[in-house]
């Protein structure tokens, strides 16, 4: 086991996929802990059941994973943008919006009751898209940071590349909704981590070495993420599992970050975000 602990801040994990043998592939490459994200689930994405469904699959999945020993995985649950779109094309752009802000409701509770740790993915789509859906679509995001300021969790927010203009707009909303901007976590973050790029919102970094490279220079306010998403027919998107490790072992041997930057990176951090009974204090 490695010295130091490796975090990674957004993994996918599917029955379909490698699932317990990519946790097992993680845990061997050094990784002590990472953030699972629920994904939709296969079924008709009219049930009335559809999230219910979408969030106890999380939790399954994540006892299972749990079941490999070692590691710390969290568990954020909530409606994941592009389902808006899917829904809206059946029903309507009105009702689908309702069956959003409820989903978003139900993974307040989740949380609150102790089954989840975040509500994410959850945010706007990151492509063009009608301005009633972009309209709709960000009453939606508000519901959920309101959500996470009252189960007193983080947001993980899928939204367009940032900039900062972009990241100022997000900060904006998360005043509205009353939830403290380092609160908001930036899902696929590039190198603006610093408070005077992102507005203060909590970047969660693409893992690649470019991005890591760029934004170690500036810091260690942020946590770095493969958004691996196990699937069979892509294997390795979209980052392999084991690339915040090899990452980490990286920036140690090239000596860009000490040890002590490390485990601020990767357990401070995260720590800060998702409290500290949610760690193992050693790696």
């Amino acid at each position: 086991m490695a010295a130091y602990p490796v975090f990674d801040n957004h993994v996918h994990l599917q029955r379909s996929g490698r699932f317990l043998d990519a946790v097992k592939e993680f845990k061997t490459k050094g990784g002590t802990g990472f953030m699972l994200i629920a994904l939709p689930p296969g079924a008709d994405i009219l049930s009335r059941e559809y999230f219910q469904a979408m969030y106890e699959e999380g939790v399954r999945l994540r006892e299972q994973a749990l079941s490999v020993g070692g590691i710390d995985i969290l568990l954020a649950v909530g409606p994941y943008p592009v389902t808006l779109l899917e829904m809206a094309e059946r029903i309507g752009l009105e009702e689908a919006e309702e069956r959003m802000v409820a989903a978003a409701e139900l993974a307040g509770r989740f949380v609150s009751e102790g089954k989840a740790d975040a509500i994410g993915e959850i945010g706007r789509p990151h492509f063009d898209v009608p301005q009633e859906v972009m309209a709709a679509s960000n009453r939606i995001m508000l519901k959920c940071m309101e959500q996470s300021r009252d189960a007193g969790c983080p947001v993980i927010l899928h939204t367009e590349d940032p900039t900062p203009a972009s990241l100022t707009n997000l900060a904006s909303m998360a005043d509205r909704a009353g939830i403290e901007r380092n609160r908001v976590i930036k899902h696929h973050c590039s190198d603006l981590i610093t408070p005077v790029e992102n507005s203060g919102l909590f970047p969660s970094v693409k893992a690649t070495r470019d991005i890591v490279y760029s934004s170690v220079k500036k810091g260690t306010r942020f946590m770095m993420e493969t958004d691996y998403i196990d699937d069979s027919k892509r294997p390795g998107a979209f980052m392999g599992i084991g690339t915040v490790p090899r990452r980490t072992r990286e920036l140690l041997e090239n000596s860009l970050l000490s040890e002590e930057e490390i485990w601020k990176i990767n357990y401070e951090n995260p720590v800060s975000l998702y409290g500290r009974d949610k760690f193992r204090k050693t790696a």
